[in-house]
């Protein structure tokens, strides 16, 4: 009896455990992916994020605004989709699921997400929009000449979903904002920092 006792004990002890760590994973990449959302509140950074995401699943910039139009995702939602869907999950499947009122984090979680790997990928995605935003800090013409010539407009590229984020996810896009614009200009000569970006505030501005 002793024996049976333990090892019931040690089942539930792993599976508490492993409930645990599964719920931190989910916690994690919730964060990495709102992270994703609240940059792009504003349409240049919103760009930017765009053509990173775009480049970082290899898709076209305007398949990925058609999408988030017709499942009505902001940018971290419709990461979260397309991470599903290399799971396996069918993105027309989750778009019925969106139409008849689940939302992405719940579709995820029905559809027994690996969040270790999204929080990896999420991850790797917001270095990379990182580094894409302090080229465009360097350079905001070549950025609107990418955009140019890739048909893109921020301005289109709107959803409902977009303005679902918090002040405090919002404060937090303004310092990350604040910090890139910040390294940028600390490594430019003087001239050139005063004059980084044509004069680009520092803080992401209200959405448009």
């Amino acid at each position: 009896m002793k024996t049976v006792m333990v090892r019931l004990f040690l089942l539930v002890f792993t599976v508490a455990l492993a409930t645990a760590a599964f719920a931190d994973d989910q916690e994690k990449a919730g964060k990495e992916i709102k992270k994703i959302t609240s940059i792009s509140v504003d349409s240049n950074m919103r760009s930017v994020v765009n053509r990173t995401m775009a480049e970082m699943l290899n898709v076209k910039r305007l398949d990925l605004v058609k999408e988030r139009q017709d499942m009505n995702l902001n940018y971290g939602g419709l990461f979260l989709a397309h991470q599903l869907a290399a799971g396996g999950a069918k993105l027309e499947d989750i778009a019925a699921q969106l139409k008849s009122g689940k939302k992405i984090f719940d579709i995820a979680n029905d559809d027994h997400a690996n969040w270790k790997q999204i929080n990896s990928e999420a991850k790797k995605l917001n270095k990379k929009i990182d580094d894409n935003i302090e080229k465009y800090f360097r350079d905001s013409k070549k950025q609107a000449a990418l955009d140019q010539a890739d048909n893109y407009d921020a301005k289109v590229d709107k959803v409902a979903a977009d303005s679902d984020i918090s002040k405090d996810e919002y404060a937090e896009a303004q310092t990350r904002y604040q910090k890139l614009h910040d390294a940028v200009g600390a490594g430019l000569p003087t001239g050139n920092a005063n004059v980084m970006n044509s004069g680009a505030s520092a803080g992401v501005p209200a959405a448009k």
